[in-house]
């Protein structure tokens, strides 16, 4: 009796994974593969193709309704984490190591921290993307690199272009320890939640 190679389970699992498609549809897909080597005998790469066009192809046939997060609610949910990651940091640990009882933002400060957040999470997601599709790959990774770049790019354009000495606004210190922390919490909720989401369950077999 023939079963699934450890490599290819594990390379379809990140595939999937990739796609956003749920744990739960993602444990099916696993035991459906699983359960046609073993009863066939067959190569997977032969019956299924490599894990990429597998996971592809499965997420081509699924929508919001049947394990697989819109594009749209993928940006938002990696927007907010990302904002609330970097926000929440910038605010808690500016208030940790201020000497005054007030924290001072500057224009510059807050137009290099927006930029670098959308940013970044474009480069994050073009990178996920040039994995995932299935043609275009290249214009995607270029893409993504483009945009990781222009973050960086960005900080120095911010330095030069935008005031850092005049306050855009001011928080009192426990104000920005105390939205630190609630910024970071709730980070933290949606990262637990969407490991929840994530984790692979097999279906049972009755």
């Amino acid at each position: 009796m023939m079963t699934l190679d450890a490599k290819y389970r594990d390379e379809l699992l990140l595939a999937l994974r990739l796609h956003e498609i749920s744990g739960e549809r993602v444990g099916e897909v696993l035991a459906e593969v699983e359960a046609h080597v073993r009863e066939t005998g067959e190569d997977p790469v032969e019956a299924f193709g490599s894990p990429r066009e597998y996971a592809a192809q499965v997420a081509e046939q699924l929508d919001s309704s049947t394990g697989k997060r819109s594009s749209l609610e993928i940006a938002i949910s990696a927007l907010a984490t990302a904002a609330l990651v970097m926000f929440g940091s910038d605010f808690l640990l500016d208030a940790l190591f201020e000497s005054s009882d007030v924290v001072a933002y500057t224009l510059k400060d807050t137009v290099a921290l927006v930029s670098l957040l959308v940013l970044i999470v474009a480069g994050v997601m073009l990178a996920f993307k040039a994995y995932t599709a299935r043609r275009g790959n290249k214009v995607y990774g270029g893409a993504a690199i483009g945009a990781f770049a222009l973050g960086i790019l960005a900080q120095f354009a911010s330095a030069r272009l935008f005031d850092d000495v005049a306050p855009l606004y001011e928080l009192p210190r426990w104000a920005a320890v105390v939205l630190g922390v609630v910024a970071l919490a709730g980070a933290v909720t949606l990262l637990v939640r969407a490991m929840r989401r994530g984790r692979v369950v097999y279906p049972e077999v009755g």
